[in-house]
């Protein structure tokens, strides 16, 4: 679910919820719900995941394994070091997020934020007429 979605359901739920709720002068106030600290996944339908790291091309695995190796290995020139996979950032993860984070921050300087998860949504086809 997307930031404007979110925004459009609450503003409709918040319609809704003032429509079909009696005025009372003399109602006691209720406490909101509580926000949930898990947020809802997207239809899978309609939203996949976008991976935070994506596997390196086969040819380039010899370079990072080499170095890997010399590195971990250290003082220790009898150790053996398994490589079992190699992964580099995604640069379309690192774009989103980092776009996502500074409007969330807006004019906050000191504030930090965690993306958790990317999600973008499946094409569905030419829409061409």
């Amino acid at each position: 679910m997307g930031l404007r979605t979110w925004i459009k359901n609450r503003a409709a739920s918040a319609r809704v919820r003032k429509v079909s709720e009696p005025h009372r002068e003399s109602a006691q106030p209720q406490a909101a719900p509580a926000p949930s600290t898990q947020p809802a996944a997207p239809d899978s339908s309609v939203w996949e995941p976008v991976p935070a790291y994506v596997p390196v091309d086969p040819h380039e695995h010899t370079h990072a394994c080499v170095i890997a190796s010399a590195i971990a290995a250290g003082d220790h020139p009898t150790s053996e070091l398994r490589v079992k996979r190699v992964l580099i950032a995604n640069p379309e993860h690192r774009l989103v997020s980092v776009i996502a984070t500074a409007l969330a921050a807006g004019a906050l300087e000191k504030s930090s934020f965690t993306v958790k998860n990317i999600y973008k949504m499946k094409e569905e086809g030419s829409h061409a007429a």
